[in-house]
């Protein structure tokens, strides 16, 4: 079979900065022995393409520049390219693409090693069923590599040979065989006109003729996105979706159920791992609980906040005691793609993976759920562990230290681990003490035991000995340094707006909110309003507005225009990054005298600390005082002294080291038992749990269910699904 030359087909409407970048790396990169770039210009209404275009060819022998007399759309444009040359291929670029290496060579190499290969599509870093690191997303370039790097990984780990039967190519980057386009012929530019779907229809053509349209693992190229005819697409998708419907009925299916095989998802994977382990930055991997909540904002934030010095990995539980799912972040985001291992059985295979990635640095963020013998990864890979203090597990079983009704148990009760079992009871046969002996080994040997909050540090060191305390406030806090000055915005004249923010437990007050608000209610004085969800439904006296999106919390407490934030938690919180969003806004708040509040409202004005057992006659008290115009007081100065600000403006990462990691070709396959997809779609079982809990929300259901006591409620959830109740009502 003869191999033929090649047109790199580059139809321009708009962008001029990224119809350069284009243009120019295309150039770079082509064989002029055998590729030729053909660019057309469709009536640009810019003049300053139509001068990058025509300088552009002047200035380069080869090059091939025709110009449409009027905008004809980019079907019609990409045909007139398409068709400049019969003899040769076809490469068809978007001037939003750019490319790198000897991308063309492989395309090429790939087209002529499968048999009736009509079209092949790279991965790209936004190619909908191509795109990576993230399936079907629009992703930005990984760890802030350049196209360069990202393809070079691709080309070093995989093949020609490496290529996926897809239903559709992608037509931001596909290679076109000429033998196909000849038999298939050109874009239907009749039924698709402007464009959108024209090559999502010609992919379904070569297939019925007996081509096939391959995914190639080996190439990778990066797409913009929305650039050369963007400011059409949006009215054009659903007309052309239903063109394809209508001309072949089970082609969403077929891409429907492609995405569901994801095939493509080990080179996504291996490319993913590799290019990790190539990366000289520090390594650190973070393991930690799977219900979310502030463990897991804090393991997010320091992913977002070194993402340009470090790079963050997460072990977290599967399957409770027995299986993790391991992830890797990036730009403080975890990617879906990771790897699963079940730790009695594979603990020396997911061990060696890590050496290869090059983990200098594992961090505890909590140990609920993980296998104990994860409890010795860092001297398993020759380094050191870091240990943070997000609640009060290790000290009993017991994360927030309350009774069986969800109140803090008490420093000094003389019953206190009998007391905080009634909540949280201890595995059959084992004691407290032995439960925090077994926790020893973990705390003995952290090179830095981090506190987020001196409350915290003192609370914990009642119980275990810590020899490298660090106590620093999370570093959400330095985002608006110095706070904003609270003001006082209520006036007499309306009701009182209290806001309490967050997933509110009972732990974290949620009865005492409703108790509060019920007695309040036919006052009109105080509306009380909560942004997130109760553990029940709360009564009609509680506005409920639904969970949140942590980006979006600070816009959606401006639009409420809370007068006052309330913390009514029962437990000492370690730290609240809750509180933290009401010091960033500059808010009045009412928080308990216990935790990490005091110290975080040390010296504030309007800031009012209550006693955290107060009664709801004494809460009634203080909010109609609050209505009827006085203002909350200033908090008195904490004792304690402010926690370490610059730790985390440097010394977290001093003392990580360094790996450069190898992750060999070929090394994906023998984790191919491991891949997994990211976070699981919902069971069967897990969307009638998120009935339930939309119907709970109703207020007459939520009467009946509070009646239901809540060891049955938790016995429920749990046989219905062990995942995090956010994952599933979000």
């Amino acid at each position: 079979m003869s191999v033929r030359s090649v047109d790199i087909v580059v139809p321009v409407y708009t962008g001029v900065e990224e119809t350069r970048r284009c243009l120019e790396t295309a150039l770079a990169t082509a064989d002029p022995a055998w590729a030729r770039l053909v660019v057309v210009n469709d009536g640009s209404p810019d003049p300053e393409i139509t001068a990058l275009l025509r300088d552009f060819a002047g200035q380069h022998n080869g090059v091939v520049l025709l110009e449409n007399a009027q905008n004809l759309g980019f079907v019609a444009t990409a045909n007139r390219g398409m068709q400049y040359d019969a003899e040769r291929d076809v490469v068809l670029l978007n001037s939003d693409v750019e490319v790198a290496n000897d991308w063309l060579h492989r395309l090429r190499e790939a087209a002529y090693h499968h048999p009736r290969a009509g079209s092949l599509t790279p991965f790209a870093n936004n190619a909908t069923i191509c795109s990576f690191p993230n399936f079907c997303k629009d992703n930005a370039l990984l760890f802030g590599l350049d196209v360069a790097e990202i393809d070079r990984v691709f080309a070093e780990q995989f093949s020609a040979a490496d290529a996926f039967e897809v239903p559709t190519g992608v037509g931001c980057c596909m290679y076109l065989r000429r033998d196909c386009l000849n038999e298939v012929g050109l874009f239907d530019v009749a039924t698709f006109g402007r464009g959108y779907g024209e090559e999502n229809d010609w992919c379904q053509r070569a297939q019925r003729a007996g081509w096939r349209n391959l995914h190639l693992a080996n190439c990778f190229v990066y797409h913009k996105g929305g650039v050369s005819f963007a400011d059409e697409q949006t009215p054009r998708v659903a007309k052309a979706m239903a063109l394809l419907d209508e001309r072949y009925p089970r082609y969403h299916a077929e891409i429907q159920a492609f995405i569901a095989r994801d095939p493509a998802r080990g080179a996504r994977t291996g490319a993913l791992l590799a290019l990790l382990a190539g990366q000289p930055r520090p390594k650190i991997l973070c393991l930690s609980h799977k219900l979310g909540g502030g463990a897991q904002q804090h393991v997010d934030e320091l992913a977002s906040l070194y993402a340009a010095d470090a790079l963050f990995v997460q072990l977290t539980p599967a399957v409770e005691g027995q299986t993790v799912t391991l992830s890797v972040f990036d730009a403080g985001v975890r990617l879906a793609d990771g790897l699963h291992f079940s730790v009695d059985d594979e603990f020396d295979a997911l061990v060696a993976l890590l050496r290869e990635l090059g983990i200098g640095r594992v961090h505890f963020h909590h140990t609920m759920g993980l296998h104990p013998r994860l409890w010795v990864l860092a001297s398993a890979l020759g380094c050191k562990h870091d240990l943070t203090i997000h609640d009060y597990y290790l000290i009993n079983g017991n994360p927030t230290l309350t009774d069986a009704d969800a109140r803090f148990v008490g420093d000094d009760a003389s019953d206190f681990d009998q007391r905080c079992a009634g909540h949280y009871p201890l595995p059959e046969g084992v004691s407290a003490e032995q439960w925090r002996a077994s926790q020893g080994l973990l705390i003995e040997q952290a090179e830095r035991v981090i506190f987020p909050s001196a409350d915290c540090a003192a609370r914990f060191q009642r119980f275990f000995p810590v020899r490298n305390a660090v106590t620093a406030w999370h570093p959400d806090f330095l985002a608006s340094q110095p706070y904003p000055q609270p003001g006082w915005r209520h006036l007499p004249s309306r009701p009182l707006k209290v806001l309490v923010v967050g997933a509110i437990s009972r732990e974290k007050g949620a009865d005492v909110l409703e108790s509060v608000a019920d007695e309040l209610a036919a006052s009109g004085l105080v509306e009380f309003h909560l942004l997130g969800y109760a553990y029940r439904a709360l009564g009609r006296s509680v506005v409920t507005h639904g969970p949140y999106a942590n980006a979006e919390a600070w816009s959606l407490i401006e639009a409420i225009a809370p007068d006052v934030v309330w913390f009514p938690a029962q437990w000492p919180e370690t730290y609240s990054y809750t509180l933290s969003l009401a010091l960033h806004l500059g808010l009045p708040v009412v928080v308990p005298d216990i935790g990490a509040f005091v110290e975080r409202v040390s010296g504030r004005p309007l800031s009012t600390i209550m006693p955290w057992n107060t009664s709801t006659a004494q809460w009634v008290e203080l909010w109609l005082r609050l209505a009827r115009g006085e203002q909350p007081g200033s908090a008195p100065p904490s004792p304690v002294a402010n926690p370490d600000a610059s730790f985390y403006a440097g010394g977290y990462l001093a003392p990580v080291v360094s790996r450069k990691g190898v992750f060999a070709p070929g090394r994906i396959a023998s984790l191919a038992a491991n891949l997994h997809a990211g976070t699981p779609r919902l069971s069967r079982s897990e969307r009638l749990l998120g009935l339930i809990w939309r119907i709970s929300r109703h207020p007459l259901v939520a009467r009946l269910v509070s009646w239901v006591p809540f060891r049955v409620q938790q016995a429920i959830k749990r046989r219905l699904s062990a995942r995090p109740m956010h994952d599933i009502v979000r």
